[in-house]
């Protein structure tokens, strides 16, 4: 088992799960891995055909039991021997009907028998402390069963195989290979072993922080396409906002008045543009009010925006500016923003010459008329976060950007103290920072709160 993860999983132990969704379907599925999975499914499973034999991707018919004697289900049991099975350890899935009784009843026999019931992610968690694969594509495994878009989901299938694992091992291999030339000319100096002098040694550095930055880079799109563009609506009351919300979401979700504050709370709904989510939030309208409820919902429209990646600045085109649309403005300035005039479909009264030249879109939400147009500004606002990496190899999460900046920094300080002729053995030190961060991203080397943190996440069963 691979550093850090012998102190949590244990060889020793079967676990059993039930590894399909919670609910009535035709069939529900669970999952024993572990030694003694063969042992406990022959306690309470008799086939139907007497010379059927537990053999690697065999499926067997035949009946599950209880201790006493009485029949559960009939089920088909598929038998998956190590290491060639998703854990690496010898697996049995049992299929039975999808009735979350029985499945329950299966469960509890194969308990009763010596396994015990697995925690979030602890199948996945074997299966990377086997060597089955490693903390990235565990975390795509993640990924790919949340996905909600098809561009998610091929993303996640990629990193499921290996794409962005396998960008980063001839970096760390090339780094292993520098500190090995390091590492021999501190110990066999009195043996004259050929070391390069500071310079060429800088130079082969040079290009994995290269490599390496061209990954970071794909973050900004990677955490996009993962957690969704996050967009927030907003503007004074009676601008249209829950107008343009409805016209995004293709749905009467918001509640639509002519009167000013109906809403009062933040509105959220998820949509695909091109395989990208986009998280959208209705927020309520931005003005001074001794109304408690609506300054709450003013409040919460700030926190609302100060977590977007984008904000749609609502102004009325038939109305003129007034302090509460420059309040909205002001507010907005920190973000990234795109002022969307409405109600172009009245005629237009607003001067926007006081604009100061902000980006900004004519839409009329009443008739969709310029809604092209905005769905284009906000294809250009992920356009700007694509790399030429993006499609291929993409950081998803901030575990794994914090762990490539960690490399990048430690190669940083290693390049600049070579060309202060520090000595070998302080480079070391930070050239080993940079291998221990990449061994961090792909799980050789972990801690215990990172692997709770990422498996907590996971679904029971998987």
């Amino acid at each position: 088992m691979r550093e850090g993860l012998h102190r949590i999983v244990s060889s020793d132990e079967t676990i059993v799960a039930i590894s399909t969704p919670f609910g009535r379907s035709g069939i529900g599925v669970i999952r024993l891995s572990g030694p003694a999975a063969v042992s406990i499914t022959k306690s309470f499973f008799k086939p139907h055909s007497s010379d059927r034999a537990f053999e690697h991707r065999n499926a067997i018919v035949g009946t599950w039991m209880t201790l006493s004697n009485e029949t559960l289900d009939e089920v088909v049991v598929t038998f998956f021997q190590a290491p060639h099975s998703y854990t690496g350890e010898d697996v049995v899935e049992i299929s039975a009907h999808g009735n979350p009784l029985i499945l329950g009843r299966i469960v509890e026999t194969t308990r009763r028998g010596g396994a015990r019931i697995a925690t979030p992610g602890e199948f996945t968690l074997r299966a990377v402390a086997n060597g089955k694969m490693d903390l990235i594509q565990a975390e795509a495994v993640r990924e790919f069963i949340d996905a909600q878009t098809e561009q998610q989901a091929r993303t996640a299938l990629r990193q499921m195989e290996g794409a962005l694992s396998q960008r980063i091992r001839p970096v760390k291999a090339q780094l292993v290979d520098v500190i090995a030339h390091l590492e021999a000319g501190i110990d066999f100096a009195e043996d004259d072993v050929d070391v390069p002098d500071n310079s060429s040694i800088a130079d082969q550095i040079h290009p994995l922080v290269d490599q390496l930055q061209t990954l970071q880079e794909t973050f900004g799109y990677g955490r996009i396409l993962s957690a969704g563009l996050r967009i927030a609506i907003l503007g004074k009351p009676n601008v249209g906002k829950s107008s343009l919300f409805n016209r995004l979401v293709a749905s009467d979700r918001a509640i639509v008045t002519d009167i000013p504050g109906t809403t009062r709370d933040v509105l959220t709904e998820t949509i695909s543009l091109d395989g990208v989510p986009l998280r959208l939030a209705d927020t309520a309208g931005v003005r001074q009010s001794k109304d408690r409820v609506e300054s709450i919902g003013v409040n919460r429209t700030f926190e609302t925006l100060a977590d977007a990646d984008l904000a749609l600045v609502v102004l009325d085109g038939a109305g003129k500016l007034d302090d509460d649309d420059r309040q909205v403005m002001a507010k907005s300035e920190g973000v990234r923003h795109l002022v969307v005039i409405n109600k172009k479909d009245l005629p237009q009264v607003m001067d926007e010459k006081t604009l100061n030249g902000a980006s900004r879109v004519h839409v009329s939400a009443a008739t969709g008329e310029g809604m092209d147009e905005l769905w284009n500004a906000i294809r250009r606002t992920i356009s700007d976060q694509h790399t030429d990496l993006s499609d291929e190899f993409v950081l998803t999460n901030a575990r794994q950007n914090d762990a490539i900046l960690k490399a990048i920094e430690g190669l940083h300080r290693a390049s600049d103290a070579l060309q202060e002729k520090v000595p070998h053995e302080m480079v070391l030190l930070d050239l080993y920072q940079g291998l221990s961060a990449l061994d961090e991203l792909t799980g050789e080397s972990v801690t215990d709160d990172i692997l709770d943190r990422i498996f907590s996440t996971f679904c029971i069963g998987k």
